[in-house]
């Protein structure tokens, strides 16, 4: 059926009045929008382009789709001058005015007549360069997280190794220990070794802060205390040489150590320490001694907590520095518990420490248990004393005691 003159009228009427809306539109919007004849060339281009691509709408009219891509993308994107379908979230590379890149999410649609006749192309470019850029920040900074997570986590397996694998049990004594870092990798420190025959080495450190900085002079000094206590050197010696070696690497870093080191002869069964401004280990014992001081007595079982004390810096202060050496005869039965400072300051939910009495206490009240007993018996009083297991500082015990 013929179309009238009316017909024809309202059609091109209604056509005008939807390109106008469309046109309306497209000034509105921070979107390209655009429209193309059949073969690909510009006819409209909204104002939006000068922002996207750095040209002014007049200089798009006229061109071809593929004059504005880059040369990748001008091959790539030939398809679709031959295809009459519509495409959703087409990514294209174009040149900007000045050079630089810039990436587009296009939709376009075919606009067709009656009879399916293709007559132009409508759509929409979106500006994804910024958000594109983000993803790959993103990307880059989840591989970066993921490497970063893979090497703490070595890094942790080499701290761990490099503790004391199994307590040391002999006729004439016993020793262990357990670290429980803050964070993956702590800066606490403990070793347990014998330097020669007969006598055992025991060492406890605390290198300020977490991660992986501590960690590294944890290894340092690990490293130096086995080759100088091998030497035979006293302990206040060995204090002095390893302050000397550490002092000029802690001082660039603002890093600080403090550190109590003891070795004791099973033969003699004398017990020689120096310490480095560290907390104070703790000694039970039956004996009465006239030093070092007691912290509490349990006067029904004679029984003697002791704090062993000895003069000295922490290293990293000062590269010259005097540390005392102290020595003790001990007994059958008497035990040694050392410690870091996480141990005491471990606070309640009232903001209350653990603290030094509760500790002597506690050692006084378990006299009777092996070295592993002992530090799960301390443990657990403190799990219950915070009501949590985990710390906001590094914790490290060692027990050892006299057969």
């Amino acid at each position: 059926m013929p179309i009238s003159a009316l017909q024809c009228k309202k059609i091109q009427f209604a056509l005008t009045e939807s390109e106008e809306r469309f046109q309306q539109m497209a000034e509105m919007t921070g979107e390209w929008l655009w429209e193309q004849d059949k073969k690909g060339f510009y006819i409209y281009c909204s104002a939006a382009v000068s922002q996207i691509l750095g040209y002014q709408p007049a200089e798009i009219i006229g061109k071809h789709y593929t004059a504005l891509l880059t040369p990748k993308d001008q091959s790539t994107h030939q398809q679709f001058a031959h295809q009459d379908l519509p495409f959703y979230g087409l990514i294209n590379h174009y040149q900007h005015k000045d050079g630089h890149h810039v990436l587009t999410e296009s939709t376009g649609l075919p606009i067709k007549n009656a009879g399916g006749a293709l007559i132009k192309w409508r759509g929409v470019d979106r500006d994804i360069t910024a958000k594109k850029i983000a993803e790959k920040q993103i990307r880059q900074a989840q591989i970066s997280l993921a490497i970063a997570q893979n090497e703490i986590t070595i890094a942790q397996k080499i701290q761990t190794s490099l503790l004391p694998s199994a307590p040391i049990a002999t006729p004439e004594f016993e020793v262990t220990g357990v670290c429980l870092p803050a964070e993956k990798i702590g800066g606490d420190y403990f070793d347990y070794f014998f330097c020669n025959e007969g006598h055992l080495a025991m060492v406890i450190a605390d290198v300020s802060g977490h991660s992986i900085g501590p960690a590294l002079f944890m290894v340092e000094a690990r490293s130096a205390i086995r080759a100088q206590a091998l030497q035979s050197v006293s302990t206040s010696q060995l204090l002095a040489l390893l302050n000397q070696f550490l002092f000029d690497d802690l001082n660039k870093t603002d890093y600080f150590i403090s550190l109590f080191y003891c070795h004791y002869n099973a033969v003699t069964q004398q017990l020689h320490y120096a310490n480095a401004g560290h907390p104070t280990p703790l000694l039970l014992s039956r004996t009465r001694h006239t030093a070092p001081s007691c912290l509490v007595i349990n006067q029904q079982n004679s029984l003697y907590c002791y704090s062993l004390d000895a003069e000295g810096m922490v290293f990293g202060v000062r590269k010259i520095v005097f540390f005392e050496e102290q020595q003790l005869p001990l007994t059958t039965g008497d035990t040694l518990l050392i410690y870091t400072d996480g141990l005491l300051e471990a606070e309640n939910s009232q903001g209350e420490f653990f603290g030094l009495q509760r500790l002597s206490q506690l050692l006084l009240d378990n006299a009777q248990q092996a070295p592993a007993e002992l530090i799960t018996t301390v443990l657990s009083a403190l799990s219950l004393f915070c009501q949590r297991t985990t710390f906001n500082d590094d914790i490290t015990l060692m027990a050892f005691t006299v057969k």
